[in-house]
């Protein structure tokens, strides 16, 4: 007769932990201001984050079964969301984690807070700062100042009209449509940038560089080991810096040139299919040096490589 008694308290228990572990849903919504400022913190998961056009702040989703405090709080014109977890965590105990679909107004100013999770942001223009560990992050039509850092994730952003910088360790930076300064930089992951037409400051140890279909009135691309790649038309007198320790450097200019050039090489080769102006070998060393002007020079092109080639084209 004690075996049933054990079954049904064994049962009980499991049940019990089950109910313990069980995931939680949320959906709430709270009024804001339109212009106020929301602070988003989530551990691990996945969430979204949309402007709208209500003075609302809507949190739909589920939360972490090891959660250990929600909170969803407005006071002023601070609104503050956040899933806390215990500072001691047992992966092993649970599977579900937070994923939430939070609406803010669209002009309000966004600090995201992650650390494993991944995140999709869009329509913000009051301003936005977003941090991850080891995420991939999407940033989509935003205005306004830009920031994002990322240690292991890659970082991508579209349609984004004010200044944007982004930073990442060991995640690739792409970028698409920035109508505004960049200042882009990762130690080993690559960095791509199409459609800008303002001034990019580009940085990378050992990921390749890569600007395609862009107006550029300053760009530096600096790599140390990796290639650098432009495609780009120059705006009237504007400043090109490329360069790289051993990678390669490709030049490629579109529409009427209108710069003063300075090439430059340790011991790779330069080939210049702009102008018919050759390259200059030094007698002892296998460097080459190539100086030359088209138009009245308004404009600067600065290459140089290590060990590299270099090829200007247009």
């Amino acid at each position: 007769m004690k075996k049933p008694i054990f079954l049904s308290m064994a049962l009980l228990l499991s049940l019990g932990t089950s109910l313990a572990f069980a995931q939680e849903s949320v959906n709430e919504t709270k009024d804001a201001r339109s212009d106020g400022y929301v602070r988003i913190n989530v551990v691990r998961g996945e969430i979204e984050v949309v402007g709208w056009d209500k003075n609302e702040v809507s949190v739909v989703g589920s939360l972490d079964e090891s959660m250990d405090e929600f909170i969803f709080d407005v006071k002023g014109k601070e609104t503050v969301v956040a899933v806390k977890l215990p500072q001691r965590l047992n992966s092993w105990c649970c599977e579900q984690e937070t994923s939430l679909v939070i609406k803010v107004p669209k002009k309000s100013n966004v600090t995201i807070s992650l650390v494993s999770a991944e995140a999709e942001v869009s329509n913000i223009h009051g301003g936005l700062e977003l941090g991850g560990v080891s995420g991939e992050l999407k940033v989509e039509k935003v205005s306004d100042r830009v920031r994002v850092t990322n240690i292991s994730g890659e970082v991508t952003l579209r349609e984004v009209d004010g200044r944007a910088r982004v930073k990442t360790i060991s995640g690739d930076i792409v970028a698409s449509e920035i109508s505004g300064p960049g200042v882009f930089s990762s130690v080993s992951g690559s960095i791509v940038v199409s459609k800008s037409n303002d001034e990019l400051d580009l940085e990378s140890v050992s990921g390749d560089i890569e600007v395609t279909r862009s107006m550029v009135s300053s760009i530096r691309a600096n790599s140390v080991s990796g290639d650098v790649e432009l495609d780009a038309e120059m705006l009237e007198g504007a400043s090109v810096e490329c360069d790289t320790m051993s990678g390669s450097v490709r030049i490629s200019l579109g529409g009427k040139i209108d710069a003063r050039f300075d090439v430059q090489t340790g011991s790779g080769r330069i080939r210049n299919r702009i102008t018919g102006d050759k390259p200059k070998k030094s007698k002892y060393v296998r460097d080459e040096t190539l100086r030359f002007s088209v138009g009245s020079g308004k404009g600067e092109v600065i290459a140089s490589s290590g060990s590299g080639d270099i090829t200007l084209n247009k």
